[in-house]
C-alpha cells in the first residue's frame, strides 16, 4: 500500500511540474485566461491550437479553434509576453491601404453578398500569420442566406508589403484565391440559357452572375444575334460560354438534312464574324432532333437533365423551389433568359444554391471539371 501511496505521489508531482512548466497564467481585462501551446481557456470556453508560427523571430502566432469552429487568435512579440493586435502589425498611415486590399481581396473570393457583409458588418476576425501570408478568419458574421462553410481569406505579404511594419521574406510568385477556382471538393451544375441574347435581361443575368463568381452557358439565336452583336460580345467576354441555337429556330426534327446543314453554317459564319471562331455546342431547339442527324454538324449536342419549365411556370418563386427541391450534382439545368419572372428567380437562386455548397458553371466546365469530353455529333444531358 505503501508503494502505491508513493507512487500516486510522483505522479501527482509530475503532474503538477508539467502543467507549472507549460501553461502560463495571467489576467487580461478581468477575466482569467489560461494559455497553453496545445489549448487555451477564456470564459469556459475550450480553445484547442490549430497553428503556432514564429516569423522571423519577431512575432509568435497562434490560431485556436472550438468544437463551434469559432477561431481565436493571439499575437506576440516573439520571446516576451506582450501581446500585440492587428493594428500593432500595420503602419498607423498606411491602415486605411491595408483595409481598402483586404476588401478587394474578399470581393475577389467570395460572392457579394457575403464579401459586402464580411467588409462592412460587424463580426470577429481572427488573425493567424505564417511566413508568406496573412490568414483572417470570420466568425459571427450574419449572412443570409446561411453558408455552411468556415470563412477565411489568405492575404500574401506582397498584397499588403507597404502596409505592415514587420519583415518578412516576400514570394517569389503567388496567386490570389478566386471564386472561380472550381474545385470537385464541390457539388457543380451548369445553368443554361436558351432563346438568348434579350437585351437588358441578358445583361442583369450576367451581372448576378458574375456578382456569385458563377458562369453559365448561353445558347443564342442567330436571328436575334444580328441586332445585338454586342450583347453576344459581353457574354463571351464576361467569361461565359456561347452555343448555338440555331439561326432561325427551327424544330431540327422537321427539317431536311439542307436545311440543317444551312442553318448551321449560316450560324457559325456570324458567330466567326464575331469571336473568329466556330461554334462547337449546340442545343436544338425543343430539344429534338433525330439521331441520324447528328453526324450532320461537327458539334456536341446539349441538352439538360433539369428542365425549370420557366417559359410556362412565370413564377419566380416556383422556379427557386423547383430547382431547390430537384438539383443534383452534375445537373444541366434548362433556364430561357426571355421573361422577368426567370431574372428574378436566377437573382435569389445563385446566392441559395452557393449556400448549400453548390458551384454554378458553364457547360463546358462542368464536364471538364468532372473529366469527361464533349464528343463532336453526340447528345449530353448532364455530366455523369
Amino acid at each position: 500500500m505503501k508503494d502505491k501511496a508513493l507512487y500516486l505521489k510522483i505522479i501527482i508531482a509530475i503532474l503538477i511540474i508539467v502543467n507549472l512548466v507549460t501553461f502560463k497564467i495571467f489576467s487580461k481585462r478581468g477575466e482569467d485566461i489560461v494559455q497553453a501551446d496545445f489549448c487555451y481557456y477564456e470564459d469556459d470556453n475550450k480553445y484547442i491550437l490549430v497553428e503556432k508560427n514564429e516569423i522571423e523571430k519577431s512575432i509568435t502566432s497562434y490560431l485556436y479553434k472550438d468544437n463551434a469552429d469559432n477561431f481565436l487568435s493571439r499575437i506576440y512579440e516573439y520571446g516576451t509576453d506582450k501581446e500585440l493586435q492587428i493594428e500593432d502589425l500595420i503602419k498607423e498611415k498606411k491602415y486605411e491601404e491595408y483595409t481598402k486590399k483586404v476588401n478587394e481581396l474578399l470581393d475577389l473570393k467570395y460572392p457579394k453578398f457575403i464579401s459586402n457583409v464580411l467588409k462592412t458588418s460587424d463580426g470577429n476576425r481572427s488573425y493567424l500569420l505564417r511566413d508568406n501570408e496573412l490568414v483572417i478568419y470570420f466568425n459571427n458574421y450574419e449572412i443570409t442566406p446561411k453558408v455552411d462553410e468556415v470563412l477565411y481569406l489568405k492575404v500574401n505579404y506582397n498584397e499588403i508589403k507597404d502596409a505592415i511594419n514587420f519583415t518578412v521574406l516576400l514570394d517569389s510568385s503567388y496567386e490570389n484565391e478566386s471564386g472561380y477556382d472550381y474545385t470537385n471538393a464541390k457539388k457543380s451544375v451548369a445553368i443554361t440559357f436558351d432563346d438568348s441574347p434579350n437585351k437588358n435581361k441578358t445583361n442583369k443575368i450576367l451581372n448576378y452572375l458574375s456578382d456569385n463568381h458563377f458562369r453559365a452557358t448561353f445558347f443564342v439565336v442567330g436571328e436575334k444575334v444580328e441586332a445585338n452583336k454586342d450583347l453576344l460580345i459581353n457574354i463571351k467576354n464576361s467569361g461565359n460560354e456561347v452555343g448555338s441555337h440555331t439561326y432561325s429556330h427551327q424544330n431540327m426534327s422537321k427539317m431536311s438534312d439542307a436545311e440543317i446543314i444551312d442553318d448551321y453554317e449560316t450560324m457559325n459564319s456570324l458567330y466567326m464574324s464575331v469571336f473568329d471562331r466556330s461554334l462547337t455546342l449546340l442545343r436544338p431547339p425543343y430539344g429534338s432532333i433525330k439521331k441520324s442527324q447528328l453526324a450532320l454538324i461537327d458539334v456536341s449536342f446539349i441538352l439538360w437533365s433539369l428542365d425549370t419549365n420557366d417559359w410556362r411556370y412565370r413564377d419566380s418563386n416556383y422556379l427557386i423551389n423547383y430547382v431547390i427541391n430537384n438539383i443534383k450534382d452534375g445537373d444541366i439545368i434548362l433556364f430561357h433568359d426571355s421573361y422577368d419572372s426567370t431574372v428574378s428567380a436566377i437573382e435569389e437562386l445563385l446566392p441559395i444554391l452557393y449556400s448549400k455548397g453548390y458551384q454554378v458553371m458553364s457547360v463546358s466546365e462542368l464536364m471538364d471539371l468532372k473529366g469527361i469530353d464533349l464528343v463532336p455529333n453526340e447528345i449530353v444531358h448532364k455530366a455523369s
